[in-house]
């Protein structure tokens, strides 16, 4: 594991990802960490604004891994959160189309019931589509009050 850290900028790299934790403390005296896994090393600025450099264990490393790993998990589930909504909306928008749909396909058998010509399968057409609007309304309401959670 290769990790990089540059308090300056706040900056915390592992592996080639980089972030700049929410929450961490950082050495403001440390200019930059550099370990690759088993080696590594801190350097620490000087008074006279120089750079001093001394080798660095895991165990000094590992609180800079784990506010990393923190902000990467807490990252993760803001992108699975709007994924998620995404998701959400886009189905909430495929409902809302097929309303309409199922809305167009009741003008001919209504037409023909207020017209007094109506057959049987008219009545059933009709009734068949309010069945499917009726489970749309309620998946659609399902969705709706998911967003609002969200």
């Amino acid at each position: 594991m290769n990790v990089t850290v540059i308090p300056a900028d706040k900056f915390i790299q592992v592996d080639g990802v980089g972030f700049e934790p929410v929450e961490f403390e950082y050495d403001e005296g440390v200019h930059a960490i550099q370990w690759d896994g088993v080696n590594g090393h801190i350097e620490f600025v000087t008074s006279d604004g120089g750079i001093m450099t001394t080798p660095v264990s895991q165990m000094e490393v590992q609180p800079y891994v784990d506010a990393w790993q923190a902000e990467k998990a807490r990252l993760d589930a803001l992108e699975n959160a709007q994924a998620e909504e995404d998701e959400t909306q886009q189905r909430i928008a495929e409902i809302q189309d097929l309303l309409v749909v199922n809305d167009l396909a009741s003008v001919r058998p209504l037409r023909a019931k207020i017209a007094g010509t109506a057959t049987p399968e008219d009545d059933a057409r009709l009734a068949e589509l309010e069945e499917q609007a009726q489970a749309l309304r309620a998946e659609l309401a399902t969705f709706t009050a998911q967003l609002e959670i969200l």
